[in-house]
């Protein structure tokens, strides 16, 4: 038995042996009940977690106060200061504005809950996006949370705090994302969230909204913040604005932090988890710095500072969204900046991995100047959704839609023809198969029937150039024999090995490099596809067969335990790629003809196994692109005789001008390629075909006894070919006989 069957063989039985050993302990009872689902976090108490601060405060989420009357009023103790009054709290689920109750498009796409200490965003759902499992199986009951800060040491996102900027060198800060505001009504039983209505993009339309809005005072520095935040229905994101009012001059700076407690997508599987980015205007472009968790937990305190450059946007991200926070109006130059500088800060470290902990940005802003007679106010807008071109064009921020990881060597246009021309006709196709779907009754198109039309687009597109490299390869395959003849003739001889070697190439009018430029013209394509369907939202939670979720690996079966390198979950396409490229191995490689080549074709064998664990992980996706461009590669160069026909005549009579030594060698060691050739050039076609095919055949004979010697057993001597009169040396006396 081969060390390859028994391989194949010791796969095969360890799977078994897996799944049936879960199937047994299952029907025998033995198998552990299911872990308990983790009980829901209870909200934070509105004074946990300050060690300035200590709150004599009750959760009002669980002793609701009586209807129509606000909460009471609650007492803090700060150490070295009187006992001040903290305004009222808010009453339960009054602190919300959007809605997640509908997916629709004209209705509110975010559902925002704030939490009154800090006067920041505690949780932001999406009502587009369902949210998922662990696993990154979907999970349709809950809804996308984007934002999401239960720890109750960590700042609310959008929370703010202030600092004096004199030259005296005060850097006391004031942690105003640590003090309870009040809520702003505009009676004291009026509710808090307020409805608001602007003009629409359309003549003589609305677009209705909501508004809520919050209040603090600071007595050392005498001045009045009040923050409103607003939330319009069709649209990925909310604004809020900082308001600024003193009955004394004062000059002082802000630091706003923002968005933090994305959620990792596919935990299980992805190599994405959190990065937070800064686009920094540059000229009239926008340049993108992005840092992993990892790198920021790596930086501790000493994180890098941007303030050279205007910040245009900053935030975070996972794979297929983005919750960034932009100045409002956006500056266009130095000028009109409003930031000092921009960092990335820690929310929650996560000691076993840091690319999974809780990481987010922060903004400080210029000095500003407030007095009796100064009131600024700072507008701000912020983004939550999907990191897609249309979505993301009127923040200016289309450049996140782009695939930013793992980017060590550049390929040039990839990533444009993945924005500009891949992306946008996956859109096309997928709308292509909605509109037959409808046609028959159903309302969702599918996209993995998308990805697969798309893969045969592509390929359709790029038939000329794979067929010329298919060509190339076949007459590399076919000249392979002649060339290895060339090899043994002149072992001893490197030098004449060459000539011989080039002069041959020559007369075959072959180039061994021309078969490269198709490939490079290739890669940037299939580059950009690989990027477009890796970075798709539109596949996030798409089914297809059995497959749940594109934007994952297929999941066929969970093991009973977690395999090393496979992790919880049998992925079955990965192995169905690999066996693709096997047989592509087999069925186009020529036979070895030295002991190196066997050897090299042996590592290729266990290179592939190597490759199956290496992308056993990437999304199913992925694994339905490589497998139709595997099978339109097969059939490629099935049909590649019959492509290959017309270039028979040509290649013939180039290989019949070679050493007839070098043509003795290579029949010996290739006797049955010419009986192949005849196989694949009779196989099949119309009639024309045919009778093209006979009289390429005849001809063929026909100049193989013209240049060849005598047949074997004949009498018949070889002959030297006949020079023209022309050409034979001429008798002395001017040619005359005598």
């Amino acid at each position: 038995m081969s060390s390859q069957t028994r391989l194949i063989l010791f796969l095969v039985l360890s799977i078994t042996l897996v799944f049936g050993l879960d199937f047994l302990m299952d029907r025998l009872g033995l198998k552990p009940p299911p872990p308990k689902p983790a009980p829901i976090e209870a909200q934070p108490l509105p004074g946990a977690g300050n060690p300035a601060v200590v709150a004599k405060t009750e959760d009002a989420t669980e002793k609701p106060p009586a209807e129509g009357k606000a909460a009471p009023a609650t007492a803090a103790v700060v150490p070295g200061k009187p006992e001040t009054k903290e305004p009222p709290l808010a009453r339960p689920g009054e602190l919300r504005i959007g809605s997640a109750a509908s997916p629709e498009p004209a209705d509110y796409h975010l559902e925002v809950d704030f939490d009154q200490r800090g006067a920041g965003v505690r949780r932001l759902a999406s009502a587009r996006y369902a949210g998922e499992t662990a696993d990154g199986i979907p999970d349709k009951k809950t809804r996308l949370e984007l934002i999401r800060t239960p720890t109750n040491d960590a700042p609310r996102a959008f929370s703010v705090t202030l600092r004096p900027a004199s030259d005296s060198g005060d850097a006391r800060e004031i942690p105003l994302d640590l003090q309870l505001w009040e809520v702003v009504r505009s009676t004291p039983d009026a509710p808090a969230v307020r409805p608001i209505s602007k003009p629409g993009a359309v003549a003589g339309t609305t677009v209705e909204g909501q508004e809520i809005a919050f209040r603090a005072n600071v007595p050392e520095l005498g001045v009045t913040v009040t923050k409103t935040y607003r939330i319009w229905k069709g649209e990925d994101g909310l604004e809020f604005d900082l308001a600024f009012s003193g009955d004394k001059d004062a000059r002082l700076s802000y630091k706003i932090y923002g968005p933090h407690g994305i959620p990792i997508e596919g935990e299980a599987f992805t190599a994405n988890f959190r990065d937070v980015f800064f686009g920094q205007l540059s000229g009239t472009s926008t340049t993108i710095v992005t840092k992993t968790a990892a790198e920021v937990v790596k930086a501790k305190d000493a994180q890098e500072v941007y303030q050279t450059l205007p910040i245009r946007f900053a935030g975070v991200e996972n794979q297929y969204f983005a919750v960034f926070l932009e100045p409002f109006p956006a500056p266009t130059s130095e000028k009109d900046r409003r930031d000092r500088e921009a960092a990335a800060f820690i929310a929650r470290e996560d000691v076993a991995n840091t690319a999974k902990s809780d990481v987010g940005v922060e903004l400080v802003s210029l000095p500003i100047i407030v007095g009796p007679n100064l009131s600024p106010k700072h507008s701000y807008r912020v983004y939550a959704g999907p990191k897609t071109t249309a979505s993301l064009a009127p923040y200016g921020a289309e450049d996140l839609a782009s695939y930013r990881k793992w980017q060590l060597i550049t390929i040039p246009f990839a990533s444009e023809l993945a924005k500009y021309i891949i992306s946008p006709l996956l859109d096309r196709i997928y709308g292509l198969t909605q509109a037959v779907a409808q046609l028959v009754g159903l309302r969702q198109g599918n996209y993995g029937i998308a990805i697969i039309l798309l893969t045969i687009t592509v390929r359709l597109f790029m038939f000329p150039i794979s067929r010329k490299q298919a060509l190339m390869a076949k007459r590399m395959q076919d000249l392979q024999p002649q060339l290895m003849a060339i090899k043994e003739k002149y072992k001893d001889d490197k030098e004449a090995q060459t000539r011989e070697t080039l002069s041959f190439y020559k007369r075959t009018g072959f180039n061994p490099a021309a078969g490269c430029l198709p490939a490079l013209i290739q890669l940037p394509i299939f580059v950009g596809l690989w990027q477009s369907l890796n970075n798709s939202v539109a596949l996030r939670h798409s089914g297809f067969l059995y497959i749940k979720n594109l934007a994952a690996p297929d999941m066929l079966f969970k093991f009973p335990v977690t395999v090393p390198f496979l992790g919880d979950y049998f992925n079955l396409l990965p192995f169905f790629v690999v066996g693709l490229m096997l047989v592509q191995t087999k069925l186009f490689t020529p036979p070895p003809t030295t002991d190196e080549a066997r050897m090299q074709q042996k590592m290729m064998k266990y290179m592939m196994i190597f490759m199956a664990v290496m992308f056993y992980k990437v999304p199913s996706g992925l694994g339905l692109y490589f497998i139709t461009s595997s099978l339109w590669q097969i059939c490629e160069r099935l049909l590649l005789p019959k492509m290959a026909a017309r270039h028979a005549a040509a290649a013939a009579a180039a290989e019949s001008e070679v050493d007839p030594t070098v043509s003795s060698l290579s029949a010996s060691k290739n006797g049955t390629a010419s009986s192949e050739s005849d196989g694949a050039k009779s196989s099949g076609g119309g009639w024309i075909t045919r009778k093209l095919e006979k009289l390429i055949e005849d001809a063929e004979k026909q100049r193989t006894i013209r240049n060849s010697p005598a047949a074997p057993g004949s009498n018949e001597t070889p002959r030297t070919p006949d020079r023209s009169r022309s050409q034979r040396p001429k008798p002395p006396g001017g040619g005359k006989r005598k």
